[in-house]
């Protein structure tokens, strides 16, 4: 046990203490504030070329009050003095027809007010529904500013157009992915590389012979399985640091005047958690699926690092996990963009690509909560089995430096590790 713990701590203290890791995490820190603040950034450095220059507003006014629609006229022009320009005409009930208004290109907004003034209701018809948090905030201080003596909140109800698609859903199902799947492709490939990279430098300076003498294989590959795992909890907390400092930005760049988001200056976790109120059980089931995937990721690499003599060996050894990580992480990207929620669903319960997908399946409501937690019960059983399965071939690998080609040097080697198992049986029951 005691050089178990060595194992772990000297491995660990390999990982965190090299620049590289001082650099990743630099390099992580900038893409996750950037993710998260998105729509912060591209407001600050955004062209004017899409600006609404004039929008036609039409106001049906149903209460008492009879100044209604020259007031807001003033207010929607002089709270914005530069484009967009609202040009604001009275509209009776009587000339409003709902499929003529989403029809007619030269109409942009619809108010109508029912109701007293004291506490109206009022339907929002609008083509730009982006901006319906500008128009309620405006419409309330105009209230308020009549000093009602009863004074309610007015009731706000948007109707949107039939065929409406909201064009920041795409963008949020992939800002979902990119918070979701990046950072787990980061940690994991580099949990990978250093699993391997340790294992190499043991083998191509002799050092393994030393260590295997004094310590069992099994030791040695557990060991530098739970260094990497260790390594990604520690990984996985500062990225979280990360993105409670780049929510903190996002605080601070939405109340600044150069900023207007559509969502009301909120930062995209803001925003996220709005349309998705359920995310802490999609983070605990996300966490939970970077740690059994991890894990069993690290056993591949490990084998594959086991039957590699020298860096440029494991390279090649290497392919197919990256084959596996780059597949799960290209379906978890696009699959929803492209509308395959369908061929998502399925790729969620193939083992090798479910730490990367199921997540993104979860989190987009293409999974259920049953169906993701038994999706994340196939890939520990598929872990489990994996780790059973690689563990009398490493020991047999680790001590051997055969040079031969890709497929015939893992034949070879789990040919060798399970007949000497079968030997070792037979001479046990003569």
């Amino acid at each position: 046990m005691k050089k178990l713990k060595f194992l772990i701590k000297y491995g660990l203290k390999k990982r965190v203490g090299r620049k590289a890791f001082l650099i990743a995490n630099i390099v992580i820190a900038i893409l996750l504030i950037a993710i998260v603040n998105l729509p912060a950034i591209i407001s600050l450095f955004g062209g004017d070329d899409d600006q609404i220059e004039n929008i036609n507003i039409e106001i049906i006014n149903q209460t008492a009050e009879n100044n209604l629609v020259t007031d807001l006229d003033a207010l929607f022009n002089s709270a914005n003095p530069e484009t967009p320009f609202y040009i604001v005409n009275s509209l009776s009930i009587g000339d409003f027809d709902i499929d003529d208004f989403w029809a007619d290109s030269e109409r942009d907004i619809v108010f109508h007010f029912t109701g007293s003034i004291d506490s109206p209701d009022i339907l929002i018809y609008s083509k730009y529904p982006e901006m319906n948090f500008q128009f309620t905030n405006q419409i309330e201080l105009q209230i308020i500013n009549y000093q009602i003596g009863n004074y309610e909140r007015p009731t706000f109800t948007p109707v949107l157009a039939p065929d409406y698609e909201d064009p920041e859903a795409g963008m949020m199902v992939g800002s979902i992915a990119s918070l979701l799947i990046l950072p787990m492709f980061i940690l994991i490939t580099m949990a990978t590389q250093f699993v391997g990279v340790d294992i190499i430098e043991e083998k191509s300076t002799k050092a393994i012979e030393t260590i295997i003498a004094s310590v069992p294989a099994n030791i040695h590959f557990l060991s530098k399985i739970a260094a990497s795992i260790l390594f990604v909890i520690i990984q996985g907390g500062l990225v979280l640091i990360y993105s409670l400092i780049a929510t903190l930005i996002g605080g601070a760049l939405s109340q600044t005047s150069m900023i207007n988001l559509p969502t009301g200056g909120e930062s995209l976790f803001a925003y996220l958690a709005e349309i998705m109120p359920n995310w802490p059980i999609v983070l605990i089931m996300t966490l939970l699926f970077m740690l059994i995937g991890t894990l069993f990721y690290l056993v591949v690499a490990a084998l594959f690092a086991s039957m590699a003599v020298t860096q440029e060996d494991y390279q090649q050894f290497q392919s197919p996990l990256m084959l596996m990580l780059l597949g799960g992480f290209y379906i978890g990207i696009f699959a929803p963009m492209a509308g395959g929620d369908t061929f998502m669903k399925i790729m969620a319960f193939v083992p090798i690509f479910t730490p990367m997908v199921a997540p993104i399946a979860f989190a987009s409501g293409v999974l259920s909560l049953g169906e993701a937690i038994i999706a994340l019960v196939a890939v520990i059983i598929f872990f489990l089995g994996a780790l059973y399965f690689v563990a009398p071939i490493y020991k047999v690998a680790i001590l051997s430096y055969d040079q031969t080609k890709f497929f015939k040097r893992i034949k070879d080697t789990i040919k060798k590790a399970f007949q000497k198992n079968g030997k070792k049986v037979k001479k046990e029951e003569i």
